[in-house]
């Protein structure tokens, strides 16, 4: 039976391992409630059959491969359907898990493991998650304990008075593998050649001329190849072509107008009102074209209006983007704020990019970046222009470069003045550019110890805001601590409805009043609370990549029209601007802390905790056998549901662990008679009982089965010897082995 249990645990983990490999590579495309309450069921199914009885074990052992399909079923019933080949592997996998729960006959345990080995490396091998070389490494850690378990085993049964069962091999030989595996993956993953595509084309191309034309693969080309390459966020139009003679594509300033709605035209009265003594704009015809040639953001806008969409439109995504999703991706810009409208400030002039060859490709690179991106670490992203008005190209938070295919001339693009990434001379950005863009990433270390205050702003016209911000800042000392209090603050205290416009005041104000507004007046909330703070801020317009976007067989995100957001950005004291993201219901930017960070964080938040955690701790060591007794006699009082046999093998573990604790273990070899005897003879009456009691278990164990009450003496034999071989029972007669 021990045998059996070690193969079905073994096999069992194995199973588990599978199953876990097919489950991260749905996780990215499935709903998540269902995909846990999948989980759940199959973790309660397994457990009823290791645990239950014969019915209940084989009444399980057939649901757990139902389970992928049952909800495979509720999935497409509920709208959100499982790609029938992630179905099929989950069956697959709940298939070995049954089989390894079977360990009747030992070829089931090895089609179990067969099974989950292939799922395991199938699985690993098309799955884009970098930490998916864990479930090979798990698996053939545990297949090679399994292996050299069996070995053993065989050995063992095979010479018995010449081999010594021992489980200081298995562990070392399991360490060493372990050890082998993962040094083999970190060297693979760090010194193994990029590959590339395949050289020589196997089809025709779609207007091309050469068997071996790029389009072959990449929908690129001539005619209709160009309009293929929309399916593809990494296939690509010629940056110098036209694709469409008529376009639909819409400006930032038309999808701000759909969706967050139009700026307010204002008197000169009014407008004296907002901007007390700033300067006035001379017509509001003038405010208006300055915000369609997107050099200013005004806060005060009407309600969006409801628009209708024609049905027939096949895709009205206007990027395609090919990385993390809930990101930003920044169109324009704006540092000066008069109470009403943001603005870019005009000291600042575009630039010209530095060109560099990376691996044979040419990169172009914002020249502000070279004191950051060499240092830090970096990510790239892919991002494909469909229908976007603008010459600018978006990018996420601190885009240091661009990369396009087959472009080799600095020309095509610059920086602009507020430090976008732009293509100069061109009114739009051609349809079905892709762009590959590196990204510096920053640490919640580097903001922590770059965020230093300069001077406080302090506007009377925003006195209802500063003075919120003041009191809500004012029990914390550092400048992060503050910045994030003030974030958090409007996430939770605030309501995201763009569709929330009074009438009358100036549009903060308002804001701060009403708790309610659209995004870019938490951007600008959390942009005017910053400078309250002493640190610098800037506006930021652009678009969002929502998370449920993410089309998992084309493996992209599509960006919408209604995807247009707007957030605010600080800037540190190296010149490296980073997110803040105040409007609640969007992602707020992930940045990573450091181990010790995270170690200082957790020692200051849950220093009691960790203190009673140690008192605890201590305690429980030095009382250590006293709580193990407890758990033992827990576990045999659980056990009255137990067979008679059971309840026999029960009694003896739990004597064997007391005397164990105590010093005395039972020697290989020593059958449990002898062993009792030795325990127990300084003391006549208790020997005279657990004599009794081998006896009844012998006849129990190896004797007919005639007579009726052998198992209920023998339950209250082992009732009787359990309780009378207590801890302090067995510390006395060990301290005294004889009479």
């Amino acid at each position: 039976m021990l045998f059996k249990s070690r193969r079905l645990l073994e096999s069992v983990f194995l199973a588990v391992v599978s199953i876990a490999s097919v489950f991260q590579l749905r996780a990215p495309a499935e709903l998540q409630s269902l995909l846990w309450s999948e989980a759940i069921l199959i973790t309660a199914l397994l457990l009823a059959s290791l645990l239950g009885s014969k019915r209940v074990r084989r009444v399980c052992v057939i649901a757990i491969p139902s389970a992928p399909v049952l909800f495979g079923v509720l999935a497409r019933f509920l709208g959100q359907p499982v790609a029938f080949e992630l179905t099929a592997f989950s069956t697959l996998g709940c298939l070995a898990l049954a089989l390894a729960c079977q360990t009747i006959k030992p070829r089931y345990v090895g089609l179990s493991v067969v099974i989950s080995g292939f799922l395991v490396l199938f699985s690993s091998s098309i799955s884009d998650d970098r930490s998916a070389f864990v479930f090979p490494l798990l698996w053939m850690v545990g297949c090679v304990w399994h292996l050299i378990a069996n070995r053993w085993e065989r050995l063992d049964l095979a010479i018995p008075e010449s081999v010594t069962r021992s489980t200081i091999n298995r562990p070392a030989a399991v360490l060493f593998s372990a050890i082998l595996l993962f040094g083999t993956a970190y060297y693979a993953k760090h010194h193994t050649l990029h590959t590339s595509k395949l050289g020589l084309g196997i089809m025709p191309t779609s207007g091309g001329s050469k068997w071996s034309d790029p389009a072959a693969r990449n929908g690129v080309g001539t005619g209709d190849a160009a309009i293929a390459a929309k399916d593809h966020a990494e296939s690509f139009g010629a940056v110098d072509t036209d694709v469409f003679i008529e376009s639909t594509e819409s400006s930032l300033f038309d999808m701000f107008n759909d969706m967050v709605g139009e700026p307010k035209k204002r008197t000169k009265y009014e407008q004296r009102q907002a901007l007390a003594n700033q300067n006035l704009i001379p017509s509001h015809e003038q405010t208006s074209k300055s915000e369609q040639g997107s050099s200013s953001f005004s806060t005060d806008r009407s309600a969006p209006q409801e628009h209708n969409h024609f049905d027939n439109v096949v895709n009205d995504s206007v990027l395609q983007w090919e990385g993390p999703t809930g990101i930003r991706l920044a169109l324009h810009r704006y540092d000066e704020f008069d109470g009403i409208v943001w603005t870019s400030s005009d000291h600042e002039s575009a630039n010209r990019v530095h060109h560099s060859t990376i691996d044979g490709n040419d990169w172009f690179f914002d020249p502000n970046s070279q004191s950051w991106r060499n240092t830090g670490e970096i990510s790239v992203g892919l991002v494909k222009v469909l229908r976007l008005d603008s010459p600018r190209i978006p990018a996420p938070m601190m885009t240091a470069g661009l990369h396009v295919k087959d472009i080799n001339r600095a020309d095509f693009f610059e920086i602009a003045e507020d430090g976008c990434f732009q293509m100069p001379g061109r009114d739009k950005v051609p349809p079905l550019t892709v762009f590959h863009l590196a990204c510096g990433c920053i640490s919640e270390d580097d903001i922590r110890s770059g965020l230093t205050a300069q001077h406080a702003s302090l506007d009377s016209q925003q006195s209802d805001w500063q003075q919120l911000t003041h009191s809500i800042t004012r029990d914390l000392s550092g400048d992060y601590e503050k910045l994030d209090a003030v974030i958090k603050y409007l996430r939770s205290e605030f309501t995201f409805d763009r569709a929330s416009v009074p009438r009358d005041g100036v549009p903060l104000q308002r804001f701060v009043q009403s708790r309610s507004g659209g995004d870019h007046l938490f951007a600008t909330a959390a942009a005017v609370a910053a400078r309250h703070l002493g640190l610098r801020s800037r506006l930021v317009t652009g678009f969002y990549v929502r998370p449920d976007s993410f089309e998992f067989a084309a493996g992209h995100a599509s960006v919408l029209p209604s995807d247009v957001h707007v957030w605010a950005e600080v800037q540190l004291d190296d010149g490296r601007w980073f997110e803040i993201e105040a409007t609640p219901g969007y992602i707020a930017p992930d940045f990573k802390a450091s181990l010790w960070l995270r170690s200082r964080q957790a020692a200051a938040m849950y220093w009691p905790h960790g203190l009673m955690t140690l008192c605890i701790t201590l305690m429980v060591v030095f009382t250590r056998q006293r709580w193990i007794d407890v758990c033992l006699v827990a576990r045999w009082k659980a056990a009255c549901w137990m067979s008679p046999r059971h309840k026999y093998r029960l009694a003896i573990r739990t004597i064997e662990s007391r005397a164990r604790m105590l010093g005395m273990p039972r020697m290989i070899g020593q059958t449990q008679r002898e062993w009792i005897r030795s325990l127990t003879q300084s003391d006549q009456l208790i020997l005279s009982n657990a004599m009794q009691f081998c006896d009844i278990a012998d006849h129990l164990s190896f004797g007919s089965s005639a007579s009726d009450n052998a198992p209920s003496i023998c339950t209250e034999a082992a009732k009787q010897l359990v309780r009378t071989l207590d801890r302090r029972t067995l510390a006395r007669l060990l301290a005294h082995p004889t009479s």
